[in-house]
C-alpha cells in the first residue's frame, strides 16, 4: 500500500498495519522529499546516524539487540511525528536491562546507544558513566543516597551505567543497597525529558 501523508503511516502503525521500523522507513522516504524546505536544524544528523548504526552492525553477534536497538530507534523517531501530527504520543521511558556474560558487549552497545540518543536529541551529552555497587552504596544511613545522587549528577544528559546491579538488591531490606534503588527511582528524577540521565542496568 502507498502512503502519501505521514499520518497515514501513523495510523497504520498504531492499527497493527505497518511494522515501526517499515513505518520509519516509509517516513523517512518521505523527509527525502521535503528536506529541501526544512532547515538543518529541524532535523537529526541522518547521516552521523547511520555512522553510529555501522558502528553498531561492526560488532560480532548481538544480532538480536542490533534489530532490538533500531526498533527503539524507530519507535522514539515515530513518537517525534506523532507529536508534529498532535497525535497521543506514548511517554519514553528507556531504562533497559543488559543481561549477558562478561566480554559479551554489554558496556560497548551501551556506549553506543548513548551516541545514539545524543544524535536523536533525546540526551543532551551521551556519554556513559559506568558505576558498580562500591560507587553507590555507602557505610551509614543517608551515605548512600548521597553517593547515588552524586553518580546521577556525572550522569546527567548521559547514561548511568550499573555493572552488577543484582548486588543492589543482595542483601535482603535493611541492607543500604536498597536504598540507592529507592534514590534511583525516585519519582522526583525526571528521566524522559531531553538532557536527563538514562539508567541502564548490566546483569
Amino acid at each position: 500500500m502507498a502512503y502519501l501523508w505521514p499520518k497515514d503511516v501513523l495510523t497504520a502503525v498504531e492499527t497493527g498495519q505497518l511494522p515501526p521500523l517499515e513505518a520509519f522507513r516509509v517516513l523517512r522516504e518521505m523527509d527525502q522529499y521535503t528536506a529541501a524546505s526544512v532547515s538543518p536544524e529541524q532535523t537529526p544528523n541522518l547521516q552521523h546516524l547511520d555512522e553510529i548504526l555501522r558502528e553498531l552492525d561492526n560488532l560480532i553477534g548481538l544480532n538480536e539487540v542490533k534489530k532490538l536497538v533500531r526498533e527503539i530507534y524507530a519507535f522514539i523517531e515515530i513518537q517525534k511525528y506523532r507529536q508534529k501530527e498532535r497525535l497521543i504520543t506514548d511517554p519514553l521511558v528507556l531504562h533497559m536491562i543488559f543481561h549477558g556474560n562478561p566480554g559479551t558487549g554489554k558496556t560497548t552497545v551501551a556506549r553506543i546507544m548513548g551516541k545514539i540518543f545524543r544524535e536523536m536529541g533525546v540526551l543532551s551529552r551521551g556519554h556513559l558513566v559506568e558505576v558498580e555497587r562500591a560507587d553507590l552504596v555507602g557505610e551509614y544511613i543517608g551515605h548512600t543516597a548521597q553517593k547515588t545522587r552524586e553518580q546521577l549528577k556525572k550522569a546527567f544528559g548521559g547514561i548511568l551505567f550499573i555493572d552488577e546491579a543484582y548486588s543492589l538488591a543482595r542483601g535482603g531490606e535493611k541492607d543500604f543497597g536498597k536504598e540507592a534503588i529507592d534514590c534511583m527511582v525516585e519519582p522526583s528524577i525526571e528521566t524522559t525529558k531531553p538532557g536527563t540521565s538514562l539508567v541502564l542496568f548490566g546483569m
